[in-house]
């Protein structure tokens, strides 16, 4: 009936960051690692790193570069 899509969970966003930017592992290797495709990869990368607030550690994809 079609594909299930989840949202990456914050350990997984992590987990991306430092897999591909610690450890400078491909994207292709990095979604192995985490059991993602590597298109969801890139799209994180490409959104750039996520921020969690000090107040209650929600996700903020789009912070502006300003800040």
């Amino acid at each position: 009936m079609g594909q299930q899509y989840s949202h990456l969970s914050s350990e997984e966003r992590i987990l991306i960051e430092k897999l591909h930017c610690e450890r400078h592992l491909s994207i292709r290797r990095t979604a192995e690692r985490i059991g993602r495709d590597k298109s969801t990869v890139s799209r994180e990368l490409r959104r750039g790193l996520w921020f969690a607030s000090n107040e209650n550690g929600s996700y903020r994809p789009y912070r502006p570069k300003r800040l």
